[in-house]
């Protein structure tokens, strides 16, 4: 399955109608198959085209971590492979540092994509809006993220 950018906005869109952003259905929507796995520790997940050659991805979560750093993972390798997936030669491994092989550069792009995609600044207006004075803390339970990646996301020091 080949996902253009422009496709993945609209369905990445059709995902961010509440928070949390219920992200293994997008990655199901991408046609992207989401196992949590048994991965040694360091590792966060993996994006695997499997088998090799074929246009089937699947993106392996480590479930020795967090719920909230195994959404951010997720998030992560969809957002490699929108970006990233012609750069990389059938697998991808992402350590806790989200550090894969690729540049620097490369993982910003991922690590900001993923951002998007978990905490949209449309969700993040409609709650502090409807529900006022939301903390860091608070908007970090309502759409599943670490406390620190509502403060990167926000702008604010972590």
């Amino acid at each position: 399955m080949t996902v253009s950018e422009k496709n993945f906005e609209a369905v990445m869109r059709a995902h961010q109608k509440a928070a949390p952003v219920k992200v293994g259905e997008l990655a199901s929507s991408l046609g992207l198959k989401v196992v949590i796995s048994e991965l040694p520790a360091g590792v966060s997940g993996k994006l695997t085209c499997e088998p090799k050659g074929s246009d089937q991805w699947v993106i392996r979560v480590n479930r020795h971590e967090h719920r909230n750093r195994q959404r951010f993972t997720i998030a992560h390798e969809i957002a490699h492979f929108v970006l990233h997936r012609t750069e990389i030669d059938g697998e991808l491994t992402d350590d806790t540092f989200y550090r894969s092989g690729l540049s620097e550069k490369r993982e910003f792009e991922a690590n900001r994509l993923a951002a998007e995609i978990l905490m949209p600044w449309h969700l993040i207006r409609a709650e502090t809006q409807a529900v006022g004075k939301s903390t860091p803390s608070e908007l970090a339970s309502k759409f599943g993220v670490s406390e620190a990646a509502m403060h990167i996301r926000l702008g604010l020091p972590t």
